[in-house]
């Protein structure tokens, strides 16, 4: 015996045709469809859907007011960057001149083993804030992209 809830289950599933419901549920369920009234309106809804679904797919298609073979076959066409590829490499090179010339100009070499003598910790002068901002500006400045810089991005 089918149960209703399988009956729904089946008819949400595969619609209202016989020859789409699974082998041996047919009769069982046209049966239950019989005696459940509810079954009885989910048949009558399924059949509905699929009436609906077939006008549907006898209906001509409109006339496309897009050929996709014709834009498919246009040519791509490649976006053109405000700096040519060539500079790339010239441009690393520059950044990496600027580092290490502000480095040698903040007096960071001797992270790198460089000669100059050890930052040693003591106590700061007055003016050693005002000697941070400025090499915070420095390290903005050399490190801000540009907006030529960051079109490459």
């Amino acid at each position: 015996m089918l149960s209703t809830e399988t009956a729904l289950a089946i008819l949400a599933s595969h619609g209202a045709d016989p020859a789409r419901w699974p082998a041996g549920s047919q009769a069982a369920l046209l049966a239950l469809a019989g005696h459940d009234a509810g079954v009885a309106a989910a048949l009558a809804d399924a059949q509905a859907t699929d009436a609906a679904l077939a006008d549907w797919l006898a209906r001509p298609l409109p006339a496309l007011m897009v050929d996709a073979a014709a834009i498919t076959a246009l040519p791509q066409e490649r976006p053109q960057s405000a700096t040519p590829v060539r500079w790339r490499p010239a441009l690393l090179a520059a950044s990496l001149t600027l580092v290490v010339a502000v480095g040698g100009w903040l007096g960071v070499e001797s992270w790198f083993g460089g000669t100059s003598a050890p930052v040693v910790a003591s106590a700061s002068p007055p003016s050693a804030g005002a000697e941070l901002a400025e090499a915070d500006a420095a390290f903005a400045y050399v490190f801000t992209p540009t907006a030529a810089e960051e079109e490459l991005i």
